[in-house]
Formats: structure tokens, sequence, C-alpha cells
């Protein structure tokens, strides 16, 4: 089947996969299961597996071409899952130097304790690898400078020389309709849930893909104990909006590059960050999503003024769902992070009518009244 055809219809068969005559998967709620013997096989606890998170982990697995998947109770609980079920006291993490501001607090701020340390390097440049790196942790697009790398050709240089480390790749960005890492030779696929994969903003969720039988049992146990998994209601949302993933991340894209040839004509507009196809980016690439941050020419008076009159386009964090939202990383998702401009606009592109994206932001526009520089 094809992607699209199988991430509606996997694990949701009419008579089979514990279905009657439903077409979709059923949300099962209770908390634990009757055994029907005294050794316990099977379902037996919500906190272990459950009958519709499953169901999303079978499809998300599927959709990422990895052989296993757990799905998590938000996008930093599968993050903060991969890092403490896999690293022991003095490991080392080679990390993309632009990066979610919340893995790199769990790396700043958390793992120190354990004198787990962290090496920020580019991976856009030359780089070296020591041989007691444990982890490397990757982004493409990074958030939210939208940096991109030839993941390819990075982990071939990693692995040729530290083949033990395991290679980390978080594709919130970009989603398994456009990009699946382990085709590049990735060990691990982290997701926020949140984003893309839901698509409307009304759950929380993380995903963690892997082929790795070791790896995969490691994160699994880890879960098992510390119980942040999934809620049965939260993966049925997931669920849902896993079927409509890759009309909405054509719709995404269509309207980001519209909106971007709009951003072209602004005066207030500096520059744009957005990828493209180029020699930088594996080939396994197939689109790059519906995320674009800018940079304009505005002080903070101006800025303000300029959010405060968008009437479609929402302020707030977080992207990836159906409609606009706006945001100046520098006051909220990456607050406190160095070389984040205050001027750096994040714009997730919704699936509205591109015309009325594009006309909120003329009216936005036209009420600067002053060019700072």
């Amino acid at each position: 089947m094809k992607f699209e055809t199988a991430i509606i219809h996997i694990k949701e068969k009419p008579f089979k996969d514990n279905l009657e005559g439903d077409v979709v998967k059923s949300i099962h709620l209770t908390s634990t299961y009757s055994l029907q013997d005294i050794e316990v096989e099977g379902l037996f606890y919500q906190r272990y597996d459950n009958q519709t998170r499953l169901a999303l982990e079978e499809k998300l697995a599927y959709a990422e071409k990895c052989k296993y998947c757990l799905v998590f109770s938000s996008g930093m609980a599968a993050i903060t899952s991969v890092i403490f079920s896999l690293l022991n006291q003095n490991s080392k993490i080679l990390a993309f130097d632009d990066l979610y501001s919340v893995t790199k607090k769990v790396f700043n701020y958390f793992l120190p304790k354990y004198n787990i340390t962290t090496e920020y390097v580019d991976f856009s440049k030359d780089f070296k690898i020591d041989k007691n790196v444990t982890m490397v942790w990757l982004e493409s697009p990074t958030n939210p400078m939208m940096k991109m790398v030839n993941v390819r050709e990075v982990v071939k240089k990693i692995k040729s020389e530290n083949s033990e480390c395991i290679i980390v790749f978080d594709n919130t960005f970009l989603s398994p309709y456009f990009y699946n890492p382990v085709d590049d030779g990735v060990d691990v696929v982290v997701h926020s849930l949140t984003k893309y994969i839901n698509g409307h903003s009304d759950c929380l969720g993380g995903a963690v893909m892997t082929n790795n039988d070791q790896i995969y049992q490691k994160i699994k146990e880890y879960r098992n104990t510390f119980g942040n998994a999934l809620s049965p209601f939260d993966s049925y949302l997931v669920l849902r909006g896993l079927k409509t993933l890759p009309v909405r991340m054509e719709k995404h894209q269509q309207n980001c590059l519209k909106v971007i040839e709009y951003l072209k004509t602004k005066s207030f507009v500096k520059e744009i960050f957005y990828p493209s196809f180029s020699s930088f980016i594996s080939p396994n690439v197939r689109g790059f999503g519906g995320t674009v941050s800018f940079l304009v020419d505005l002080d903070i008076d101006n800025l303000r003024l300029f959010f405060k009159s968008l009437k479609i386009i929402n302020y707030g964090v977080s992207l990836g769902g159906v409609e606009s939202l706006i945001c100046l990383p520098h006051f909220s998702t990456h607050k406190g992070i160095e070389g984040i401009p205050y001027n750096l606009v994040r714009l997730s592109v919704g699936i509205e009518n591109v015309e009325d994206i594009i006309q909120d932001l003329e009216n936005a526009f036209s009420k600067i009244q002053i060019k700072v520089y």
C-alpha cells in the first residue's frame, strides 16, 4: 500500500484488528484488563499497552519505515525517555548548535547533574566527532533558524569515525510524509506529535521510532516504569489527525511558498529562512513543510503593533496546526537562548485560504509607521 492508503487503513480493518463493523479504531479507556489465567500475558494494564495506543504505534512505525514505535505524553517526554534510557553517567552528546530550546535546556541544565556533557557543532560545516561521543542529536531543518544539513553525509561521517554512537533525529518539522531519516542511516527518530502529525492543536504527544531491538526494549522499559505513555484518548486524536497528514502537508507547503513570495516584496523583511533543494540536503527529502522564519527591520514597539494588528494569524507558540501561528522565538519558545535575534519571526503557515493569510499580513504591515534602520 502507498503511504496515504496505509495510514488510513492499518489496524482499522472492519471485522479484524479487534473491531466489529467499525471503520475507525475505538477508544479503549480501561485502566486494567481482566486476565484469563494466572500468568500475565498480553494486555493487562494501561501503563504498559493499550489497544488504541498500539494501533497508533503500528501506523507511525509504518510511516517512518521502522520496526518499532513508542508514543508518549508529549514530545519532551519522548525526547527525555530516549536520553535517560540510552545514556549513562559520563556520557557525551554531540548536538546541532541550533535546536529546539527545551531540548537544549535538558542538555544544558539537567544532564550535567549526571555528568553527561554536550558539545554543540554546526553540522552544515566541517566537524569532528570524538570516540567518547555516545549520542548525536540532529534536527534538519533546525528550530527556529531553519538550517539544513545533508543527513546522509553527516551520518556516514559519524559512523565511519564512531560506529558505536547512537544517532537521533528530530523529524518534527518535516514529518514522515516529507522525510524518513532511517533512509539515511539514523538510529532513532523522535517526533512531537503535537505538531504536524496530529495537526489540530488539540493534544500533546510524542513518538520514538527505531529498527533496533535493543534500543526499543530499553526505551519501552523506561516508559513502562516511569509512566509517560500517551493516553488512549490522545492516541485516538492523533490517529484521527494522522489520516489527513498527506493532504495537510501539501497544503501547508503550498501556502508557505506563496507567503514567502509575498514576504520577498516587503521592505521590512530583511532575510527569509526556509530550506530549498540543494546539494546541502539529503536526496531523500521530499519537501520542507509549512514553517518559515524571517528577520524584520522593526523595533519592539512596531513589532508589537504588527502582531496586535493580525486578525486571522494567531500569536502563539507551537506549529503544525491547521491554523496559522506566529511568534517571536526570542521572547517565547527560545527565551534565554543565545543567538536568536529579537526581530526573528517564526510563522507556521496553516491551511486557510492563502489569500486570507497574505491579506492579514499585508494589513498588519500597513500599520507600521516608522522604519528604524
